[in-house]
């Protein structure tokens, strides 16, 4: 199985499973939602283990990179901002929204302070 017929799969599994876990939702059985979501993730494993071995180079590498770190600062930006729009929501009155704003807010500290250890530790061990 080639790379592309394996993405195919993924997004084909990955459907499955939303429409399952909406339907779970609607039928109020969540007990459908973790065997669908294991069978998912070992015929995800499966079909893995099937895919050819591509060659990964230096660019590849450094795309992905960029990539984790672009997705990292947008997704605490937008937490922070969201956070803190629900703080100043909560604040004036409309709903008690006070809890998911602290909840973002904690989210982006806590994965902004792990990824700061992280960039330490990585530097230390590769040098600079």
């Amino acid at each position: 199985m080639n790379r592309r017929k394996f993405t195919l799969c993924s997004v084909i599994i990955a459907l499955v499973l939303v429409v399952l876990i909406l339907l779970s939702i609607l039928v109020e059985i969540s007990v459908l939602v973790v065997p669908a979501f294991i069978a998912g993730l070992a015929l995800m494993f499966i079909l893995r283990s099937r895919v050819e071995t591509v060659t990964v180079d230096e660019r590849t590498h450094l795309i992905h990179e960029k990539a984790s770190t672009l997705t990292l600062q947008i997704f605490v930006l937008g937490a922070v901002l969201v956070g803190f729009v629900l703080m100043v929501v909560s604040s004036r009155g409309y709903a008690d929204l006070s809890q998911s704003g602290f909840t973002l807010l904690y989210s982006a500290s806590a994965l902004s302070i792990l990824h700061l250890i992280l960039w330490h530790y990585y530097r230390r061990k590769y040098g600079g």
